[in-house]
């Protein structure tokens, strides 16, 4: 039996895979986004650490929310895909101990309005609370884990 190719994705970082698996890893007050089509079993994710940008091209276009997905958005095309996304997003977690920390919760918020502006909504979401989580998307079967 061949080992599965596994695709990491860092903070700060997108990752577009046609074979299987797409793993985000150590999400905690960060968002994670995968969105996958099942059709062509193609798959996008980033890890974004702010919201939104101030407009200008960021060197790493997963920093914020809104170039984030603008930047899978147009790489998914490049492969042929244009509508019929699932989307997956896990995160925003709070750090501080006493679970009072808005930051997680401001990125979430940020995450959902820029995929709502695409006119996407979100299929699978594990949010908030105070532990790290970690999503992997088996792109050959279509199936998520977010733990």
């Amino acid at each position: 039996m061949c080992p599965v190719k596994t695709t990491p994705v860092k903070p700060m970082r997108c990752e577009i895979v046609t074979e299987g698996l797409l793993w985000i890893d150590k999400i905690a007050s960060g968002v994670g986004v995968i969105l996958y089509n099942p059709e062509r079993k193609v798959a996008g994710g980033y890890h974004v650490l702010r919201g939104k940008s101030s407009g200008g091209v960021p060197v790493h276009p997963a920093y914020y929310a809104d170039t984030a997905l603008s930047y899978v958005i147009n790489e998914l095309r490049k492969r042929g895909v244009h509508e019929n996304l699932s989307v997956a997003v896990a995160g925003g977690a709070s750090l501080l101990s006493s679970g009072i920390d808005t930051l997680g919760e401001l990125l979430v918020a940020a995450v959902k309005d820029s995929l709502k502006d695409q006119g996407l909504s979100v299929k699978i979401e594990r949010v908030g609370g105070v532990k790290l989580r970690s999503m992997i998307l088996n792109v050959d079967e279509g199936k998520i884990r977010i733990s």
